[in-house]
């Protein structure tokens, strides 16, 4: 089907800003909240209670001053393109680092950050305390070089200093997400295992609270049919607003409609997150649903993988996203341990489908490899590579256009 346009929506055509909110208020909530890590009773109403924040404005305050865009942006320019990996990551990240200032973690072995008495007994390490005198800054970093830029360009923020470690090295995407229990291992001085990779029941503790976040009490309670741990959330999903001006979006995709193009999308998003701000935005009829991929299809595909005994992650950049929106049979449970495989040689093997198959456009290096992999032409656009690093590996990764 050589007419068909698949795109990413985040970065692309809709913004992201409203799922990176959603990931710094997580860290925040995670970091402030006597449910979970309790750093700073200060930042507690007078009840002693977390209250989360209740405007567009103050999601975006508070969240950026959690989660910085640059060390978001150094996160996708790595491949680590779903935004419940981007604030899984840095969870990680942040709780390994305050675990490094534990004089004796033996209390805390096994660790199990995602249970709630593991959470009560990490908190009574008083790790309030160990901020450095007369800083605000929240993490210390002690272990990583963030003094000097990389290759000239911008100055190292923490994430861009944390994958210049040599755990880290050459990995991206999930492959090094799951480098994190190495890494743990490495600065804790203890085997640990399954407790930071991509499968931890962590990562799972940690998409709900985005979750919460994101949606806000009434969308979540109807999703998941119980209501959120922490009450009071408006749900930044309501604050979305587009990437770019409606009219120029439409006159493209009306342009590339006439012109007999074929359109669809494959996204991070799940279908109702996707389907919620193209129909807000007058866009959604632009888009033939046969070929449409959302997270949903990956997260389905994952589970019959593993009742296979695989656990080959799908999500971008792996190709099998794209290679859905060009034919949902793709997904056929059947068929599906064959086609993934399939698809892992010809990632691997560099032979290609033929290059006019079909066209991925996207905004990050995930996108890139993935549609690549997948046979198709790539076009990067820069609306998603917000930093000088982030236009470098996008271009690293070699689109075709």
């Amino acid at each position: 089907m050589n007419n068909l346009v698949v795109f990413d929506l985040d970065g692309v055509i809709t913004s992201e800003d409203a799922y990176w909110d959603a990931a710094g208020l997580t860290l925040h909530e995670l970091c402030y909240s006597p449910r979970y890590w309790n750093l700073d009773k200060s930042t507690l109403g007078a009840d002693g209670q977390y209250q989360p924040v209740m405007t567009a404005e103050e999601s975006r305050s508070t969240s950026r001053a959690t989660f910085p865009e640059g060390e978001i942006l150094a996160l996708k320019a790595r491949a680590i393109n779903s935004n419940w990996d981007t604030c899984y990551v840095m969870a990680c990240f942040h709780l390994i680092d305050l675990l490094s200032g534990v004089p004796d973690l033996t209390d805390l072995l096994p660790l199990q950050p995602w249970d709630f008495e593991w959470l009560a007994s990490f908190r009574k390490q008083g790790i309030q305390k160990k901020r450095l005198p007369g800083s605000k800054q929240l993490f210390n970093w002690s272990h990583l070089d963030v003094e000097s830029g990389d290759h000239g360009t911008d100055p190292v923020n923490p994430v861009t200093a944390l994958f210049n470690l040599p755990v880290f090295k050459g990995y991206v995407g999930l492959e090094l997400i799951n480098r994190f229990d190495l890494y743990a291992s490495e600065l804790l001085g203890y085997a640990i295992e399954g407790v930071f990779s991509r499968y931890s029941p962590y990562w799972t503790f940690c998409q709900d609270i985005f979750q919460e976040w994101y949606l806000g009490d009434e969308l979540y309670s109807q999703t998941y049919g119980h209501l959120p741990e922490q009450r009071g959330k408006p749900g930044c999903i309501h604050f979305e607003q587009p990437l770019l001006s409606l009219d120029k979006v439409r006159f493209t995709l009306e342009k590339l409609r006439r012109q007999e193009y074929v359109l669809g999308f494959a996204t991070g998003r799940t279908y109702q997150e996707a389907i919620y701000p193209l129909a807000m935005y007058g866009l959604r009829h632009y888009f033939d649903e046969e070929h449409s991929a959302t997270y949903d299809y990956v997260e389905r595909a994952e589970a019959v993988l593993r009742n296979y005994g695989d656990a080959t992650l799908l999500g971008k950049p792996h190709p099998f996203q794209f290679l859905v929106a060009v034919d949902h049979d793709y997904q056929n449970s059947k068929a599906l341990p064959a086609c993934v495989s399939g698809a892992v040689q010809l990632a691997e093997s560099r032979v290609m489908a033929p290059a006019e198959h079909f066209i991925v456009v996207g905004d990050s290096t995930s996108d890139i490899l993935g549609g690549r992999a997948a046979g198709a032409i790539t076009v990067a656009v820069l609306t998603g590579a917000r930093t000088s690093e982030a236009r470098r590996l996008l271009q690293e990764s070699r689109p075709d256009f």
